[in-house]
């Protein structure tokens, strides 16, 4: 099996999250576990021997005080540009509304889409 570039998507903001689940004062705790679960993640595709980009990592660029301004869309667009022209496979954590957008536009590339870490093969 040949290295694959793995780019995860997986829920971040903790507003969406926080609009059904708990108040507004709970939103870095709720981002900072959408981030350990990606990082969690990352770290058993890097095990497996493949290329990983993990756009949860930005979290720490974005709550850093050097950020002056609101990044957040940003950062996603940022982002998509490793989906559009760097990646050829991607790992689905979990339904959010920016995942969603992710995972069509894999599908739309026809790149590899993993659900769960079974199902990526490990490099040889």
């Amino acid at each position: 099996m040949k290295k694959l570039r793995i780019y995860i998507a997986g829920p971040y903001n903790p507003v969406e999250a926080t609009r059904s689940i708990s108040p507004i004062h709970d939103a870095s705790r709720i981002a900072q576990i959408h981030v350990d679960k990606a990082i969690e993640i990352a770290n058993a595709l890097i095990e497996k021997g493949h290329y990983i980009y993990c756009p949860h990592l930005n979290h720490y660029i974005h709550t850093h005080y050097s950020c002056k301004k609101d990044y957040l869309y940003w950062w996603y667009k940022e982002d998509i540009t490793f989906l559009k022209y760097w990646a050829n496979a991607l790992f689905y954590i979990e339904d959010s509304y920016g995942a969603r957008k992710e995972l069509e536009l894999a599908k739309k590339r026809k790149l590899r889409i993993f659900y769960k870490l079974e199902e990526v093969p490990k490099v040889e």
